[in-house]
């Protein structure tokens, strides 16, 4: 018998089914699993064509924040090989990427979209007197 059901049965409880219900464990939800996960219906990224490509402007209150934001995402991108068009205006960053192979978005884009709005949001956190 495996651990995870031996204590299940010791709580007398069934094994969930369900990735949502193994991620969720004893937190319970009122969106039915059908609907989740549960994607923004917007994102601040705009999509343009000639070439497809996604673009963002991220605003920074001080230098130190977007030091660090720049510095993470060329760290990223040497590590997974591909790179987007960064560009810096005062303490504005627009990051521009699409896979220019085939002059069109594809998932590479979309997991460095993903990564510059973690380490945008992780900028959040930061102590403002310290940074």
């Amino acid at each position: 018998m495996k651990l995870l059901e031996l204590l299940n049965t010791q709580r007398n409880t069934e094994l969930p089914t369900s990735s949502v219900e193994i991620a969720l464990g004893n937190l319970h939800t009122t969106v039915p699993s059908l609907d989740l996960p549960i994607k923004a219906d917007s994102s601040d990224w705009v999509i343009f064509i000639d070439p497809e490509r996604m673009s963002r402007t991220f605003e920074f209150v001080k230098f130190n924040h977007m030091d660090y934001f720049v510095n993470e995402l060329l760290r990223y991108q040497e590590q997974v090989g591909h790179h987007a068009k960064i560009t810096i205006d005062y303490r504005e960053i627009t990051v521009e990427t699409y896979t220019h192979d085939i002059n069109a978005v594809t998932q590479q884009d979309r997991n460095l979209a993903k990564f510059c709005d973690e380490i945008y949001d992780d900028v959040r956190f930061f102590d403002r007197e310290t940074m």
